[in-house]
């Protein structure tokens, strides 16, 4: 972008953070995203990405997987044939069949329900989701590693009950690639889109933009797809078009409250 254009209110990431956010090189959010350092807003902005991202403990069954090529899956969504839920639970769909576009739905709506900014701002919800979507053995984990980051995420923004509903959550599935599958484990790479930041003159961080790939492992348990794993990695990011500038503050938040946001996936 010039460099004499005003600040509005998106961007588009350009460069990685450092790997830490203290957690240890296990950690789910050990790969964290900043925006360009002009905006004094680095911790924010790698936190508020990052969110959207990895969780979850191993599971203690392990993740023995039957080998098999990468495929994409023609489904990425789960709105094919065969590969939608069979209901919605705490406003996540559940409910998947014990097939490779089972996984992939289960993948990708489950990464969805985790990127909703009622997920950030409410832990009654965040609880809710995290119990529908885990496994047994992961619960206690990335419960307690997202209600950590969720709240410093708020504090970074400076995000309260009032203001809240001025934020800036948003991401989409662009698609999905099976890199194994046994009819017990199952391991979807999920490509996504993600916007997040606060539409306001004043804001700490304004809305910005970013791809990543998440990996979650998923086994099978009571009957469906639960989470066991989840690493985040950058991109593939594109080219920011260059007949495209950034909206201006004003445009976003009249299209954070015009535009919907869908709950889930297919």
């Amino acid at each position: 972008m010039a460099g004499n254009q005003r600040q509005t209110g998106t961007r588009t990431l350009t460069a990685k953070a450092p790997e830490s956010l203290g957690t240890g090189a296990a950690s789910p959010w050990r790969r964290v995203k900043i925006g360009a350092a002009i905006f004094g807003v680095v911790l924010a902005l790698g936190m508020a990405l990052t969110l959207f991202g990895g969780g979850g403990g191993k599971d203690d069954t392990g993740s023995a997987e039957a080998s098999a090529d990468p495929t994409p899956t023609s489904q990425a969504g789960g709105s094919g044939p065969g590969a939608k839920a069979k209901s919605v639970k705490d406003g996540v769909p559940v409910g998947y069949p014990r097939t490779k576009d089972g996984a992939a739905a289960a993948a990708v709506n489950y990464q969805m329900a985790r990127s909703a900014p009622g997920y950030f701002t409410d832990q009654g919800l965040r609880h809710h989701v995290l119990k529908t979507v885990m496994t047994s053995t992961a619960l206690a984990n990335q419960q307690a590693q997202d209600d950590q980051m969720a709240k410093g995420l708020m504090a970074s923004l400076g995000v309260t009950e009032q203001t809240a509903p001025d934020m800036v959550m948003r991401a989409a599935p662009l698609g999905t690639s099976i890199r194994s599958y046994s009819e017990d484990t199952a391991t979807v790479r999920v490509w996504m889109s993600e916007v997040v930041g606060v539409p306001t003159e004043k804001s700490k961080m304004p809305v910005a933009g970013s791809w990543s790939t998440y990996t979650l492992i998923l086994q099978w348990e009571d009957g469906d797809w639960k989470v066991a794993t989840i690493d985040l990695s950058d991109g593939p990011t594109p080219l920011v078009a260059p007949d495209q500038s950034a909206s201006s503050t004003e445009e976003m938040r009249l299209a954070n409250k015009e535009f919907g946001a869908p709950r889930y996936a297919g």
